[in-house]
């Protein structure tokens, strides 16, 4: 085990240099002060008068607790002086002196170890507790002088100390837990280790774990131990008269002795390998004292203190530290230089030293050695005895033997950036000055000149751009050394930090940031790898918010000074940062780039871009520019595209345009009549194999199709597309012109032409046309005659007009013998029909006569079919289907299945036979007659049809049978 001290051997001297004062550069800030800045440290003296001499004294967690010279413990809490009390200890003092008090951080557990006077006494330990009006003896501690105590930081406990480490002037370390139940102490002593059974009898609950002097009688001054924060290890602090020890150890998490299980590991090391640091030729009567700055608030040490005869033995501690000691900092602190006096005690806060001497404190920078505070006291006052810290309250108190000193610690770190600015330790200058821009300028200053003299000129140019120096003289200093790179390094944090509202202070320095990019790219040209990296930044920054906001607003100038450096590539990837793309398609097809150029409108957004600049690029690469039109699909406007199609009519273009007038209309789907007639027109003009199957796709109902008709044909004319020209006559129902055109093509088509007029007469018309064509003038009247077979509206007799007078009727033999067994075939298939209608007719005779002799016999006891009352009690109809009802019954049922106009109408018939019924004069002629024509006409309404089983209930099939839901609800319930 090697020791974790060595470093310590080495004394450090202080720098002679660093008391000079420091001239940064000007922070540009103004410091104002508006009234005198308080001290770092003033005492102020307690209202509280004692009637005895004070010999010892100690607070912790607010409670004060001393011992006077007539030996009585005066406790008193300090947010309440009207809460104290006294206790005596005359009785225990017999032969005794007390030499220590001792008391834990939370101000309730008191330990007073008493020396003896003579050598007839034993040294003995005395325990009271604060709700205790008496204290009590430990015995088990008889014969052991306690030097120091090491209380645990982490207890929460008033009637516990917990786990404790005792020290003794023998040098011997015990563990003990002290506390009280029911107004009586207990001590628990852990089993002592057997290793020193030997050495101090057979008692098991002795309790010691260690020794120092290895049998040798080595005071010790100072003890203290802790635990490290979320983690398990334990580290121990002992001070004897001139050595300092480290016990360092992780424990177990259920050991149920953990300050005993630190000690385990270094019981068989030898002392030469122990972790210790010792002073050579300490002066008798010189007693060294150990104490640390504990933080409650990290529940660890910041700092340790050991005072010695030649200086303070100091270090720093970390908990969060990779250093398995957890001690980030070690080194001696000397004395002033004209104190001639050893101190008789100390205490330590974050930064300073407080050192107390008989007549007076003196104050030491931790940092740089300086003497910060130094004030005398009267001699009226006593003379000064020592410095207690309340940890929890993070308050020291300095008492002499009659009055006590409450030291009043003001921003204590106010100058240390100063200080760590002067040893050149920027980091933490930097941290202690965060909270003051001027003072974080002033340190930002001297370590950017510290790095420029160096010539770490990238480090910096960042660190002057966070400070307030002259810009403009910044500036000048990169450019003096053509430290371009540097420079702009500068200028970017620059850039980022001024506000969006400073636009002309950003405006200068993305120019200027571009002009400098653009100069280092063309001064390392030959340099590949630095102009790769260079590029790399400069489109990083070209791609900034701020700078791309920047250029909105200034683009030409940016493209003037990039066009001035002939930087093609930079100048479009500029115009792509700004989507100005109509800039870089310019500059491509002014340099002949058409690819470039088409490329670049490809990869953009904008159809207007598209429309103005494809007319040009059509002209040399046709078959690029269709194919990134096509590519586009639906977000061009074909329409639009027009002026491009139209520019120039070479055969490559042609194809071009064909190819792209057929994607819009068969891919696209796109409807306009203009690109229809133009690719009809391209058809008829160049592709007329295309033109028909085309015009035949689109369909022959005009009202579907998306071309101009009109406009087709006269294009279809005009480039002599006959069988186009046909096709479109019959869709304009220019039947007669479309036969006469296909008769000049051929028969064939003529008669495909005929087929397809809608109405009889019309083709027939136009196949006795193409008849006279065929036959007039033709000597081979078997040919002629064919017709008849392709059209069936065409007889031989209409054929034979067309015939010359001289023709032999042997030509026509086999035709008009066709005609005639046709016309018999007729002839017989009406008289097969005209028999049938005879038998039908005299069936219809026959059921008629039948229906005139049938009769129906009606019983006294047959009921009507709706009412169910005897039928024979009032008029009532019978049907042929076997129902019976009453007239009244049955117009009642009927009326509601009647139409609106019949209904009426038997309304009408009803109310007039009432008026005839009322008044014989109101009819001419024979009333009775009028009565019974109007009872017909009723009757043959009512009656027209079973209301059961004829047409009215069969039509009425779809309608429910229950109409008001609502009332059978009701009924039903």
């Amino acid at each position: 085990m090697t020791s974790m001290f060595d470093q310590y051997n080495k004394t450090l001297k202080r720098d002679d240099s660093s008391a000079k004062t420091m001239t940064p550069t000007s922070s540009g800030y103004i410091s104002v002060k508006m009234s005198q800045e308080a001290p770092i440290f003033g005492k102020l003296k307690m209202n509280i008068t004692m009637p005895h001499v004070i010999n010892h004294l100690v607070i912790s967690n607010g409670w004060l607790m001393l011992v006077m010279a007539n030996n009585v413990v005066f406790r008193m809490q300090l947010v309440d002086i009207n809460r104290s009390d006294e206790v005596a200890l005359e009785k225990y003092m017999a032969g005794q002196e007390i030499s220590k008090i001792f008391l834990d951080p939370l101000g309730a557990h008191l330990l007073i170890a008493l020396v003896p006077k003579s050598t007839q006494f034993v040294p003995e330990l005395l325990y009271l507790h604060r709700s205790q009006s008496k204290p009590k003896r430990i015995d088990k501690f008889r014969d052991h002088e306690i030097t120091c105590v090491a209380f645990s930081y982490e207890n929460d406990s008033t009637t516990s100390t917990g786990a404790i480490l005792l020290g003794t002037s023998r040098g011997l370390i015990f563990e003990v837990e002290l506390g009280i139940e029911a107004d009586k102490v207990v001590h628990n002593n852990w089993k002592q280790l057997p290793n020193y059974l030997p050495l101090y009898g057979s008692r098991e609950d002795e309790g010691l774990v260690f020794d120092i002097g290895r049998n040798e009688n080595i005071p010790l001054s100072g003890i203290e131990y802790f635990r490290a924060p979320n983690t398990n290890e334990y580290i121990v602090l002992a001070a004897s008269t001139d050595r300092f020890y480290k016990f360092q150890e992780t424990i177990k998490p259920d050991d149920r002795q953990p300050l005993q299980s630190i000690f385990n590991s270094y019981l068989n090391v030898p002392e030469d390998l122990q972790d210790f640091h010792e002073i050579k030729k300490v002066a008798k009567g010189k007693s060294t004292k150990l104490r640390v700055c504990y933080d409650y608030k990290s529940r660890f040490p910041r700092s340790f203190g050991w005072i010695t005869e030649p200086c303070i033995f100091y270090g720093e501690m970390d908990a969060q530290s990779d250093t398995p000691a957890r001690i980030v900092c070690n080194k001696r602190i000397p004395f002033p230089e004209n104190e001639k006096n050893f101190p008789v005690a100390f205490a330590l806060t974050d930064f300073h030293a407080i050192l107390v001497y008989p007549d007076h404190l003196t104050a030491i920078s931790l940092l740089n050695y300086q003497i910060v505070y130094e004030e005398y006291f009267s001699e009226n006052l006593g003379p000064l005895q020592n410095a207690v810290r309340d940890y929890r309250e993070n308050v020291i108190y300095v008492y002499s033997t009659k009055v006590i000193f409450r030291l009043k610690v003001t921003k204590e770190e106010r100058n240390v950036w100063r200080i760590y600015l002067e040893k050149g330790e920027f980091d933490n200058a930097l941290k202690y000055a965060r909270d003051n821009p001027a003072h974080m300028d002033i340190v930002l200053c001297k370590q950017a000149e510290l790095c420029f003299d160096r010539a770490e000129f990238f480090d910096s140019a960042r660190l002057y751009a966070e400070t307030q120096s002259s810009f403009e003289g910044i500036c000048l200093k990169f450019l003096e050394i053509n430290e371009n790179e540097a420079l702009m390094i500068f200028l970017r944090k620059k850039l980022e930090g001024l506000k969006a509202q400073d636009k002309s202070q950003i405006t200068m320095l993305v120019v200027w940031m571009v002009e400098l990019f653009l100069t280092e790219m063309a001064r390392k040209a030959d340099k590949v790898d630095q102009v790769r990296i260079l590029q790399r930044d400069f489109d990083t920054f070209m791609n900034t918010p701020r700078v791309v906001e920047c250029m909105k607003t200034n683009r030409s100038v940016i493209y003037d000074l990039m066009a001035s450096h002939g930087d093609v590539h930079n100048l479009t990837n500029f115009t792509a940062v700004n989507r100005d793309y109509e800039n870089v398609v310019n500059q491509h097809i002014a340099q002949g780039k058409f690819l470039e150029a088409l490329h670049v409108l490809r990869g953009q957004n904008r159809p207007d871009l598209f429309y103005k600049y494809a007319p040009i690029l059509m002209e040399d690469i046709p078959r690029e520019t269709i194919a990134a039109a096509m590519a586009q699909g639906k977000r061009l406007d074909p329409v639009k595209l027009l002026p491009t199609l139209i520019v120039i009519e070479t055969d490559v273009h042609i194809v071009e345009i064909i190819r792209y007038l057929e994607f819009s209309v068969h891919s696209v789907g796109c409807t306009e009549t203009a690109i229809h007639n133009y690719l009809i027109k391209l058809y008829a003009q160049h592709r007329g194999e295309k033109l028909m199957i085309f015009l035949e796709t689109q369909g022959k109902d005009v009202s579907m199709i998306h071309y101009d008709v009109h406009y087709a044909l006269r294009v279809c004319r005009q480039h002599q597309v006959t069988e186009a020209c046909v096709f479109l006559q019959c869709l304009l129902e220019m039947w007669h012109q479309a036969v006469e055109l296909a008769l000049t093509v051929n028969t064939k088509l003529a008669q495909q032409t005929a087929s397809m007029a809608p109405d009889r007469d019309l083709r027939r018309s136009l196949w006795l046309r193409i008849a006279e064509h065929e036959i007039r003038g033709r000597e081979d009247v078997k040919e002629a005659l064919e017709l008849l077979s392709e059209c069936d509206l065409l007889r031989i007799e209409d054929l034979l007009p067309f015939f010359s007078d001289f023709e032999r009727i042997d030509h026509f033999k086999d035709a008009i013998c066709d005609a005639l067994k046709e016309y018999n075939l007729k002839i017989q298939e009406q008289r097969r029909d005209m028999d049938e209608s005879a038998k039908s007719a005299e069936k219809v005779r026959a059921d008629l006569q039948t229906f005139r002799n049938r009769l129906v016999t009606i019983s006294s006891t047959d009921p009507c079919s709706i009412c169910t009352a005897c039928l024979l009690v009032r008029p009532f109809f019978v049907f042929p289907c076997g129902h019976k009802f009453h007239e009244d019954c049955l117009e009642k049922h009927i009326m509601p299945l009647l139409g609106t106009e019949l209904a009426q109408r038997l309304s009408g018939l009803k109310l007039r036979l009432n008026v005839l019924a009322a008044s014989n004069a109101a009819v001419e002629g024979d009333p009775q007659a009028a009565r019974e024509a109007l009872k017909e006409e009723i009757q043959s309404i009512i009656a027209a049809d079973c209301v059961f089983c004829g047409e009215l209930t069969i039509e009425t099939i779809d309608k429910p049978f229950i109409s008001d839901w609502e009332r059978v609800k009701n009924d039903w319930e």
